[in-house]
């Protein structure tokens, strides 16, 4: 298994989502230890030094209130350099860490003195930060702040502040400071990893990755996460040192209380984030003196696969291509499906059936060696296994185009039959469901699985899309108040069968009414939909801003090889098919269809 792959570069409104983390995942700091260094591949440099703004005698009330603000990008000391335009008083009352506040340039504060000893600043606003250290990204609004101001003996100073003012900076500072990294969450089930985006300071930056790998998931996440540390556990110093590529994280008392299971989950998940700092080849878990001892566990841990976990797959290289009946392999990076569809392309892989023209709306699973579609009328669901056909009838209305998961299971959406409410035997009740087939399960033994959804009030799935690890469900979902994409963590009992989804979390904000989304990889989704009044695809980190792709004419529906935006496939109402050439699309399929196998 290969090293780590470096994230690639997120916005600037991405990079601000780490400020917040001062007191629990961390900004730069002097502690003295190695700073670690971006995690961008292409930015492995320290970042720029700026000398932070300081408060002099000779600035004016307005000068004091804005380089308050400006200063806020250093916090060096406890933002020791901002602190210099405040009173005593006024610096006590100040709690940095509280929230954050990203805004969109320096040049776009105004500042006014509506009346002796106030100054007022109207700063445009782009981004809040969650106390998490989520991103939550708005339109550009302005935001009046209203400070208390006095002359000293040392000149002007602030002596108010609003409440709850947390830190302000700019994104370009935000950029200049901060890099994009995962932290990585032991799964419930499966021994995989899934990773959650995150923005970390690039100074100190194992420090930072290991507090980020001990705080909690999103809470819309939390249902498909193991707890690998038991609660209270924390760096029992602030400081993880690397010596000679190797982290030293010393781990607080409560984590000697984890069983085994949370040990090898706890050197995995830790593993994994730490790894993509470029100073760190390998790590040691410790408490105290002593090392974090599991079942099995080897004497240096290089990668997750060292203690029985795995990452989600990089991506695949071939698609299947489809044309009236037939099904071929086609290299995924080819110009067109002609050319890609080669004996090489073939070689190695599952024979694949015949696919009737009545069955639409393809899937393929473990590699390939399973084809899954929807009947015409779009009420039941056929697979092809090994040759033979196992049909499942009747199973709703309405189904959507199914995704396998990497452990086996077949998802898809639609209204299910109910006779209850009506009383009439032979009356059909529209419920909006969601199930999942057990395909590893005998012919007898593949009855679905409805899970709950509670979330799901009125609302109905149009399109569905499951994550590289199988863990986590995205979907576009239609209700009375429009179209929304929404992820949900996937829930399953002792035995790993799906139960239910977690809480919705709405994604692809900026898209409105999206008709189809996939995961582009294992941090970032595609959405078809509308932006500034035209259908176009979009690329979404998860919780960043949405990045519009070129337009695609008659464009419906979405495939991705897990490859980010050079792995997606637009199809279109025509039956076309146009995969991503540069920062365009090219004709892959003139009349057909592709299908991407979950490895």
């Amino acid at each position: 298994m290969s090293r780590l792959s470096r994230p690639a570069r997120l916005s600037a409104l991405t990079l601000a989502a780490v400020i917040t983390l001062s007191g629990c995942i961390g900004l730069p700091s002097t502690t003295g230890v190695r700073a670690g260094q971006a995690v961008d591949a292409g930015a492995v440099d320290e970042p720029l030094a700026v000398e932070p703004l300081t408060a002099s005698s000779f600035d004016d009330p307005r000068s004091i209130a804005t380089g308050f603000v400006r200063a806020q990008m250093s916090s060096q000391d406890n933002h020791a350099a901002a602190r210099t335009f405040l009173t005593a008083e006024a610096s006590t009352a100040w709690k940095p860490g509280s929230a954050v506040t990203v805004f969109s340039g320096e040049s776009d504060i105004v500042a006014t003195r509506p009346e002796t000893g106030k100054v007022r600043l109207r700063i445009p606003v782009v981004a809040t930060i969650s106390p998490d250290g989520h991103l939550e990204r708005s339109d550009q609004y302005e935001r009046t702040l209203e400070f208390s101001v006095r002359e000293t003996s040392a000149g002007w100073r602030l002596t108010d502040l609003p409440p709850n003012l947390g830190v302000w900076m700019s994104d370009s500072d935000v950029t200049r400071l901060f890099t994009n990294a995962n932290v990585y969450y032991p799964a419930r089930h499966g021994r995989v990893l899934i990773a959650d985006p995150r923005v970390l300071p690039r100074q100190g930056l194992a420090t930072a990755l290991a507090r980020a790998s001990l705080s909690a998931p999103p809470a819309w996440l939390e249902p498909a996460v193991e707890q690998s540390a038991p609660d209270g556990t924390r760096l029992a110093v602030d400081a993880v040192p690397v010596r000679e590529g190797t982290a030293q994280v010393d781990l607080s008392k409560q984590a000697s209380g984890a069983d085994n299971a949370q040990r090898t989950a706890l050197w995995a998940a830790m593993t994994a984030t730490l790894l993509q700092a470029p100073e760190v080849g390998t790590l040691n878990l410790t408490v105290g003196a002593t090392r974090l001892e599991a079942e099995n566990l080897p004497s240096t841990v290089d990668e997750v696969s060292d203690v029985g976990y795995r990452l989600p797959t990089g991506g695949v290289d071939t698609v299947i291509s489809r044309s009236g009946t037939y099904l071929a392999w086609t290299q995924a990076s080819a110009n067109d499906a002609v050319s890609g569809t080669t004996k090489a392309a073939a070689r190695g892989r599952p024979s694949l059936p015949a696919v009737e023209a009545n069955w639409t709306f393809l899937a393929a699973g473990q590699g390939g060696r399973q084809i899954a579609a929807v009947s015409k009328d779009r009420t039941s669901i056929r697979r092809w296994v090994n040759g033979s056909a196992v049909t499942l009838d009747s199973l709703g209305t309405d189904l959507v185009r199914p995704a396998f998961d990497a452990s086996g299971w077949l998802w898809t959406a639609g209204h299910a039959f109910s006779n209850a409410e009506s009383g009439r035997s032979d009356s059909k009740v529209r419920d909006a469901s969601v199930w999942a087939v057990d395909t590893s399960a005998s012919e007898a033994g593949a009855a679905p699985v409805r899970l709950q959804v509670p979330w799901l009030g009125e609302g109905e799935v149009e399109s569905l899309s499951m994550s590289p690890e199988g863990q986590r469900l995205a979907m576009i979902v239609k209700d009375p108040k429009g179209r929304r994409a929404v992820l949900a963590a996937v829930e399953r009992d002792a035995k790993g069968r799906p139960v239910r989804l977690g809480p919705a979390h709405v994604a692809a904000r900026g898209v409105k009414n999206p008709t189809s989304i996939v995961w582009a990889d294992a941090t970032s989704l595609a959405v078809l939909g509308t932006i500034d009044g035209t259908k176009r695809p979009a690329l979404q980190t998860i919780d960043d801003v949405v990045e519009p792709l070129a337009v695609v004419r008659h464009g419906d529906g979405l495939a991705s090889t897990l490859r980010g935006s050079d792995g997606l496939f637009v199809r279109t109402s025509n039956q076309t098919v146009f995969t991503r050439l540069g920062s365009s699309w090219s004709s892959f399929l003139s009349r057909g269809d592709v299908i991407v196998p979950n490895p």
